[in-house]
């Protein structure tokens, strides 16, 4: 059965897109069997596939955007070995949306990506305790959140760390740079491997990756 992966987050801008296919595309280069699954309806995970070439070490995509695909993943999940989800946006004035709960529903870890931001962390408090409260209750998913556009000269880069600490979910010590590769490559249908192999990029990606590996399985 597939490890399902959520990456949510109500704010936009905070790097969701990016982060699912460059660990999509990661989980491709070291022999998995990975799904995307876009659940924004949006379709942005969709059009960065479309962008890109026919064939390469890229992942299925598939559109997700309906209150069912959840039980569809129960369906597809078992051809994959990992599938991520690109979650939609998190939780509105009214409480989460259908397909936010669905995706809390299917996911066996949730990330949550963060710009190191007063504004980012606030927005992402309300979707951190749902994560806490699920897991409480039933005992999964597990959840984390991944800093994301980290720029090193601020203070609050340095400082995130102890800015989430509060929020019951731990900071994944991989973090995201604010990088010119992330843009371009997601634009051009590609991951940043295949845009800047062995950049600094890529190696964020690659440290994310064994984190991942190394804390949750």
């Amino acid at each position: 059965m597939a490890d399902i992966i959520a990456v949510l987050n109500q704010k936009g801008g905070a790097g969701k897109t990016t982060l699912a296919t460059n660990l999509a595309c990661a989980a491709v280069r070291r022999g998995l069997r990975v799904l995307l699954a876009d659940s924004d309806p949006q379709g942005t995970a969709r059009n960065w596939r479309d962008a890109g070439p026919e064939n390469g070490p890229f992942p299925a995509v598939v559109g997700a955007d309906t209150e069912k695909f959840g039980d569809a993943l129960g369906d597809i999940a078992p051809a994959f070995d990992v599938v991520i989800i690109d979650g939609p946006p998190g939780v509105g004035q009214e409480g989460p949306g259908a397909l936010t709960v669905a995706a809390l529903k299917a996911a066996d870890l949730v990330l949550l990506p963060v710009r190191p931001s007063a504004a980012d962390i606030w927005a992402t408090s309300d979707l951190a305790e749902l994560v806490v409260t699920r897991r409480n209750a039933v005992g999964r998913p597990d959840g984390a959140f991944v800093v994301t556009q980290a720029d090193a000269r601020t203070n609050l880069a340095a400082e995130i760390g102890s800015a989430l600490s509060g929020y019951e979910l731990p900071t994944l010590g991989a973090r995201l740079g604010d990088r010119v590769a992330y843009p371009e490559a997601l634009g051009a249908g590609l991951s940043v491997m295949d845009l800047e192999p062995g950049g600094k990029a890529a190696q964020e990606i690659d440290a994310l990756t064994n984190e991942l590996a190394n804390r949750f399985h």
